[in-house]
């Protein structure tokens, strides 16, 4: 009886496979291929299950599918919470994003500190965006304690990184430090800056 069930049993299970959707890696890079087309409605329904399912670039890429409307609604709101999802699982671009949204009060209620903090994670992984602004921060006392040496080591990450404005806006920063300190500071940035890439 039981081979009997079996031989009925295993084309089911065969049939039933074949008409799941197709979940996981195979998904994902369907809808980056989509995503990349810039055939944003087809990204967004391959994205979204996956996101749904706590996948964090999948989550990153709704998130700002909702912030700029491509492929869906424009919801800031919506983008924000795709994005924490993201943050949270250390995805370094979407804790970018959540540096700005909190920093211009987009989808989330404005709040400098939480900014710093977003923007702080995201340098850590060797965004270069994230660090010219934190080092802006530190600068200037946005969102954390002014501190010319922590904004020269920011500013000089992201300088590495590509964004040479971190050069030029570390000046003022190394008026306020000895030549020491700014020695030990730019060889510390550049070897982080290693690091991270």
């Amino acid at each position: 009886m039981s081979g009997l069930i079996g031989r009925f049993l295993t084309p089911l299970v065969c049939v039933v496979s074949l008409m799941w959707p197709v979940t996981g890696g195979a998904q994902v890079e369907q809808a980056r291929a989509a995503f990349e087309k810039e055939d944003y409605a087809a990204a967004y329904k391959l994205y979204k299950p996956e996101a749904e399912r706590g996948t964090a670039e999948a989550q990153y890429r709704v998130g700002l599918m909702h912030k700029f409307g491509w492929g869906t609604e424009r919801d800031h709101s919506v983008a924000a919470r795709w994005f924490t999802g993201a943050a949270e699982q250390t995805h370094p671009e979407a804790q970018f994003e959540l540096g700005i949204y909190y920093k211009d009060g987009r989808g989330v209620t404005k709040d400098m500190a939480q900014s710093a903090a977003w923007f702080l994670k995201a340098s850590e992984q060797g965004v270069g965006i994230a660090q010219l602004n934190l080092g802006r921060y530190y600068l200037a006392g946005t969102g954390v304690a002014k501190d010319p040496v922590a904004a020269y080591y920011w500013l000089t990450a992201a300088a590495h990184n590509g964004y040479m404005d971190g050069m030029s806006l570390r000046v003022p920063a190394a008026a306020e430090m000895t030549p020491e300190q700014i020695k030990e500071t730019s060889a510390r940035a550049k070897q982080a800056t290693r690091r991270a890439n």
